[in-house]
C-alpha cells in the first residue's frame, strides 16, 4: 500500500476510542435486547482491528513495507465496528424511542453509504489513487449487472416498495390465492406470513408487477377493517323483514369479539333461489388473523337467533323427509313438549301458587329460547315483557353503572328464572344476562300470563309475596337487617309489588282479595 500516512499504531487517541467503544457497546447490550448478537459481532470486529494494529507494530520492526497495509486494515475494521455500533444506536434505540419506523432497506442503504464513505476516507489518508479503481470497477459493474439482472430487479423492486410505502410490514395482503401478513420487505423478496403458519417469499420484481390486494386499509385507515360476508338461506314462508331484523338484533345486542361496533353489522337480502331466499350478514373484522373463527361465532349467533324466532334454515327443494306413523310421531312429540313445559313451570318457585290446571293452561305459552355462548339473553335498560326459565346452562348477571366498566355481580344456573320483573311489572331490565356456554330456556310472555291471571287475580297475591321475600332476603344479606326491620321491609315490598302487578295487568282494586274465595 503506497504512502505512509498512518498515525502511530497504538496512540492515546486510539486507546480512548477503543475504551469509548466498549463502554457504548456494554450500554447498548443492556438497552437493546434485539441487537445483542450484532453488538457481540461488532466487538469481535473491533478486536480484529486491535489484532491488525498489533501485527502492524511488529511489522514496523521486521517488515516495514507491510505496516501501512496492515494499519489500513486495522482502521477499516475499526471504522466498520464504530459505524455498526452507531447504526444500532440510531436505528434500534433512538428512532424506535421516538416512534419513527425506518424500513430495513433504508437502514441497509444508510449503512452501506457510510461504509463507502469510510473506504473513500481511508483511501484519501493513505494517498491511494482511486481513478484506476473506478475505471476498472465500471467494467466489472457492467459484467456483474448483466449476469445478475434478475437479482438487481428484485433489489430495485424492494427499494420502490419501500419508497412508495404501498405495502408495509404489518399490512394484510392477498397475493394470488394466498392471503397473509407482511412481515418484512428485504433486498430480494417480501415475506408474507399466512394464517396457516407458513411464510411465502415473493420476489420483489414479481410483487411490483402483479396486482396485490391490501386488505382492510381503504380510505387510509390506520387500523385495518375488513368486511366479511356470512351467507345463509331461509325459505319464503318467513317475511324478509322478520329475518333481517331477527338476525341484525342478534348480532348487535351483545358485542362479538373482533367484530367492529361501528360500522355496525347489517343483514341484506341478496337473491331469490328456487325455494328459498339468500341472505348475507355483513360485519367488519377488526383483527384480520381470526377470520374463520369469527365467521363461526357469527354463524352460531345467526342459527340460535333463527331458532328462537321459530325460523328454519332453508333446505334443498328436492329434499324428502319421510316419517313412519307420522300422526303417532307428532302426538308423541307434542306430549314430550308439553311435559317439558310443565316440568319447567314446576321447577320455578315463583309459580308455586298456581294449580295444576293453571300450569297446564300456561304451558302452551312457553316458547323455546336457546342461546349461544356469549349471547346477551336480556339487555339492561330494555323494556321487554318476557320471563325466562333456564332449564340448561348458566348465565352471568352483568350490571353497568355510569363512569365504570360493567361488572358481573352473580351467576344464575338451571333451574332458575330471570326477567320476572319485566313480565310482571313492566319495569326495564335491571341487568344484562350473558349466556355461559350453551343455554336452553323457555320464554313466557306477558299476554299468556294475563289469561291465567284474569281467571284468578288472587295469583298476584302469592307471586308478589314470593318476589318480595326474594328481594328482602338479598337486602338482608347486604344490609344486615334486624328481624323487625326485615318484617317491616317485607310487608312494604309485598304491598308495593302487588300494587304494581295489578296496575300493569289492569286488575281492578281488590280483585286479588276477591279471588281468594
Amino acid at each position: 500500500m503506497p504512502g505512509t500516512g498512518a498515525s502511530p499504531v497504538f496512540s492515546p487517541e486510539s486507546l480512548r476510542l477503543g475504551a469509548a467503544f466498549l463502554v457504548g457497546a456494554a450500554l447498548l447490550f443492556v438497552a437493546v435486547r434485539e441487537a445483542r448478537g450484532r453488538i457481540v459481532r461488532l466487538v469481535v470486529v473491533l478486536l480484529v482491528s486491535v489484532l491488525f494494529r498489533g501485527v502492524a507494530a511488529l511489522a514496523l520492526l521486521e517488515l516495514n513495507v507491510a505496516a501501512p497495509t496492515l494499519l489500513f486494515l486495522a482502521l477499516l475494521f475499526q471504522g466498520i465496528a464504530f459505524l455498526g455500533l452507531t447504526a444500532v444506536l440510531v436505528f434500534d434505540l433512538l428512532l424506535p424511542f421516538t416512534r419513527v419506523r425506518v424500513p430495513r432497506i433504508a437502514r441497509d442503504l444508510a449503512v452501506a453509504l457510510a461504509f463507502v464513505a469510510l473506504l473513500i476516507w481511508l483511501f484519501s489518508i493513505h494517498h491511494v489513487d482511486v481513478t484506476g479503481i473506478v475505471a476498472t470497477s465500471a467494467v466489472v459493474t457492467a459484467v456483474i449487472g448483466f449476469s445478475l439482472q434478475d437479482t438487481l430487479a428484485n433489489v430495485m423492486g424492494g427499494i420502490a416498495l419501500q419508497l412508495e410505502g404501498a405495502v408495509e410490514p404489518g399490512d394484510w395482503v392477498k397475493f394470488g390465492d394466498t392471503s397473509g401478513k407482511v412481515r418484512e420487505t428485504a433486498w430480494r423478496h417480501t415475506a408474507i406470513e399466512t394464517r396457516n403458519g407458513d411464510t411465502l417469499l415473493v420476489p420483489n420484481s414479481v410483487l411490483v408487477k402483479t396486482p396485490v390486494l391490501v386488505l382492510g386499509k381503504a380510505g387510509g385507515r390506520s387500523v385495518p377493517l375488513e368486511r366479511r360476508w356470512v351467507w345463509f338461506g331461509v325459505d319464503y314462508r318467513t317475511s324478509p323483514v322478520t329475518v333481517i331484523e331477527t338476525v341484525r338484533e342478534a348480532l348487535t345486542r351483545e358485542p362479538i369479539p373482533n367484530v367492529a361496533a361501528e360500522p355496525a353489522p347489517s343483514v341484506v337480502l341478496m337473491e331469490f333461489r328456487e325455494s328459498w331466499a339468500s341472505y348475507a350478514a355483513r360485519y367488519w373484522l377488526t383483527d384480520l388473523l381470526p377470520d374463520d373463527p369469527t365467521d363461526s361465532v357469527v354463524r352460531t349467533r345467526i342459527v340460535y337467533a333463527l331458532r328462537r324466532a321459530g325460523i328454519t334454515l332453508s333446505r334443498p327443494a328436492s329434499a324428502n323427509f319421510v316419517t313412519i306413523e307420522e300422526e303417532a310421531h307428532r302426538t308423541r312429540q307434542a306430549t314430550r313438549d308439553s311435559q317439558a313445559r310443565l316440568a319447567a313451570l314446576e321447577s320455578v318457585p315463583l309459580f308455586a301458587s298456581l294449580t295444576a290446571e293453571e300450569r297446564e293452561r300456561l304451558a302452551p305459552g312457553l316458547v323455546r329460547a336457546p342461546f349461544a355462548p356469549g349471547e346477551a339473553m336480556v339487555v339492561q335498560g330494555r323494556q321487554v315483557h318476557d320471563l325466562y326459565i333456564i332449564t340448561k346452562g348458566a348465565g352471568d348477571v352483568r350490571v353497568a353503572v355510569p363512569d365504570a366498566p360493567p361488572r358481573v355481580v352473580t351467576r344464575i344456573s338451571a333451574p332458575d328464572i330471570f326477567g320476572e320483573m319485566g313480565m310482571l311489572t313492566g319495569e326495564p331490565r335491571r341487568a344484562t344476562v350473558i349466556a355461559v356456554g350453551e343455554v336452553e330456556c323457555w320464554r313466557l310472555g306477558k299476554e299468556k300470563f294475563r289469561e291465567v291471571l284474569e281467571q284468578r287475580p288472587a295469583i298476584a297475591e302469592g307471586i308478589s309475596r314470593i318476589l318480595a321475600a326474594r328481594q328482602v332476603e338479598l337486602t338482608t344479606a347486604t344490609e344486615n337487617l334486624s328481624e323487625e326491620s326485615r318484617r317491616h321491609r317485607l310487608q312494604a315490598e309485598h304491598a308495593s309489588l302487588l300494587d304494581r302487578i295489578e296496575r300493569f295487568f289492569g286488575l281492578g282494586p281488590g280483585d286479588g282479595a276477591a279471588g281468594e274465595g
